[in-house]
């Protein structure tokens, strides 16, 4: 049996349909998800904080999705391939979602889980690159997640794949590794 505060986020993808993030309110949310005001706030002490616990399911639905697509994968770059492809299209595929997400980006709370975030997937990207004799591959990790975060904007404006940013990425990968 789902909990109320899972059946309270469950509702905020379908919500996306209906409100900005400006328009939420405890009331809007409680309805959308068949519930009342009274469930929403025992269950969240805010829009802010229910926008914070999307993000987290949000992220936790995008690390599923990786591991499942990189579960047999050897370690190195076609792994990284496949996170950054499985990240890149869960992105657009939530596209909605997203965008209340990117607004809520300004706030502390959300600021700080996805620079947690963040930084669990730069180590992870530069263990990836190490295991290919990169030269700093912890830096390299970090600056191809940034290359990543900015072409999930590119492509979140666009409203679909950019062949060319991931194109892009794909020669990062491949092309700035080792010098032999």
């Amino acid at each position: 049996m789902s909990s109320i505060r899972d059946t309270l986020l469950a509702a905020g993808p379908q919500l996306t349909t209906r409100y900005t993030l400006a328009e939420l309110s405890p009331a809007r949310i409680g309805e959308g998800a068949g519930l009342d005001e009274r469930a929403f706030t025992e269950t969240f002490d805010s829009v802010l904080d229910y926008i914070n616990g999307l993000q987290q399911r949000f992220m936790d639905g995008l690390r599923d999705r990786i591991f499942k697509l990189t579960l047999d994968a050897p370690p190195g770059l076609l792994r990284v391939k496949l996170a950054s492809e499985a990240y890149l299209s869960g992105c657009l595929e939530q596209r909605a979602l997203r965008s209340w997400l990117i607004e809520a980006r300004a706030q502390p709370l959300v600021a700080a889980g996805l620079r947690k975030q963040n930084q669990v997937y730069w180590l992870i990207v530069g263990s990836e690159l190490a295991t290919k004799g990169w030269p700093h591959p912890q830096a390299a990790g970090r600056l191809y997640l940034a290359m990543i975060n900015e072409a999930s904007v590119v492509e979140h404006r666009a409203g679909q794949v950019v062949t060319s940013v991931r194109e892009a990425l794909w020669d990062f990968l491949e092309r700035g590794g080792p010098r032999t």
